[in-house]
């Protein structure tokens, strides 16, 4: 018998249902009474009411891993309001005839207006509390608009938008930088944090949301409607106090030593043309302090990488041009983390976790600032260190641009 192919994402599906079948608990359910949810989102609506969203698998349109016409959406979305979470996942079962099991979501996004006026604090009291959560679901803003949006659009290249929006977080982090890739667990440990602040990923919808819900859009080669990775979510005591983007994004990334692989770009003259490398391993080590009362860290970053393209008329084979390459690439990564240090002390949060190592490494002097961190941070020394490393240059050492010359 010849067995059909099918592919590794949908088989993955199944046999997450075949692990909820085999589990044997006291509260064991039948697979066919459950409902797998990959993404949840959660709004505010106007009469202060839970907006619940909860992106379920069609299991019979996912089973062959088939994109045909006549296939459907792999997934609905469904949404009910209450004046708690739980109630609206109780409520749903009246929409989708089965229970929900949270133990496969991959995403939990979280509306823009919700996390500004409520903030996280009691949604995540209530998520540590329910037993069926993941602690390594990633956690997500909607940027300017709701969840509920997010989670309504298909995607053309994933059946399951909410495993595209898993691998777009990921792919973002590893290849860009600026988003960082939080989980359920990473949050609430911030949240308990003695800084006070954190950050997190931002996701928006581009397009027309309407076109961007029909299955129609499998067959479009330009979308109407997508979701982008955009933006760094701050947040100080729980709520949304603002955003970072680009270079103040990444930024965070390099304190916190979350940037795996980035492209950096720089001009190599006034008057001449550009160039950009690719980053292939950095580390960041803090060292803080605290020198007469006042804190201080000093951020030493290493990075390096590859020249990967350049439009500048520099002979790369001369080793006093290649240290000039390392220098200008290391002033950008200390430009990116200047101006995110002193964007958070304007706003007098700290979302690095300065707060954290200063009292690891002073107990003492931390106990007489604490009460006071967000106007010690302000003021607070920090000094950056970077040193980067440009290893190789391709098959060519000498550019085009300085041939012709």
């Amino acid at each position: 018998m010849v067995i059909p192919k099918m592919s590794h994402k949908f088989l993955l599906i199944w046999v997450l249902l075949g692990t909820v079948l085999l589990s044997g608990c006291w509260d064991h359910k039948e697979t066919g009474d459950l409902a797998l949810v990959m993404g949840m989102g959660i709004d505010k609506t106007e009469d202060d009411l839970y907006q619940v969203s909860f992106q379920i698998v069609n299991p019979g349109r996912v089973a062959g891993g088939k994109t045909g016409q006549g296939q459907g959406a792999a997934v609905t979305t469904y949404s009910e309001t209450g004046k708690t979470i739980l109630e609206t996942i109780r409520k749903v079962t009246q929409k989708a005839p089965r229970l929900l099991t949270f133990s496969h979501t991959g995403v939990l996004i979280i509306g823009e207006d919700l996390a500004a006026e409520e903030g996280l604090k009691k949604i995540f009291d209530f998520i540590e509390r329910y037993h069926d959560f993941r602690s390594t679901t990633l956690v997500l803003i909607a940027k300017g608009g709701e969840a509920k949006s997010i989670l309504s659009i298909l995607s053309p290249l994933e059946r399951i938008p909410a495993i595209k929006i898993q691998e777009i977080i990921e792919k973002s982090e590893q290849a860009w930088g600026e988003s960082p890739e939080r989980n359920i667990n990473d949050v609430a440990q911030m949240l308990s944090g003695k800084s006070k602040g954190l950050s997190l990923g931002g996701i928006e919808l581009v397009g027309d949301l309407a076109k961007g819900q029909s299955s129609a859009v499998n067959m479009q080669a330009t979308p109407d409607s997508l979701v982008k990775v955009n933006g760094l979510a701050l947040f100080k005591d729980g709520k949304l106090r603002g955003w970072f983007e680009g270079e103040k994004a990444r930024g965070v990334a390099w304190v916190q030593n979350n940037v795996n692989r980035a492209i950096l770009s720089a001009n190599c003259n006034p008057d001449e043309g550009a160039m950009a490398a690719e980053i292939l391993r950095t580390h960041t080590r803090w060292q803080p302090k605290v020198v007469k009362g006042k804190p201080k860290i000093t951020l030493n970053i290493r990075a390096e990488g590859q020249l990967a393209d350049i439009a500048c008329a520099i002979d790369l084979s001369n080793p006093d041009n290649m240290s000039w390459l390392d220098k200008r690439f290391a002033a950008e990564i200390k430009q990116e983390v200047t101006k995110a240090v002193e964007a958070a002390q304007e706003q007098n949060n700290d979302i690095f976790g300065f707060g954290e190592a200063i009292n690891r490494a002073d107990p003492k002097a931390w106990k007489k600032m604490k009460k006071n961190w967000s106007e010690s941070f302000a003021d607070m020394d920090f000094q950056v260190n970077v040193k980067v490393f440009i290893r190789g240059t391709g098959l060519r050492k000498e550019p085009l641009i300085l041939k012709k010359k």
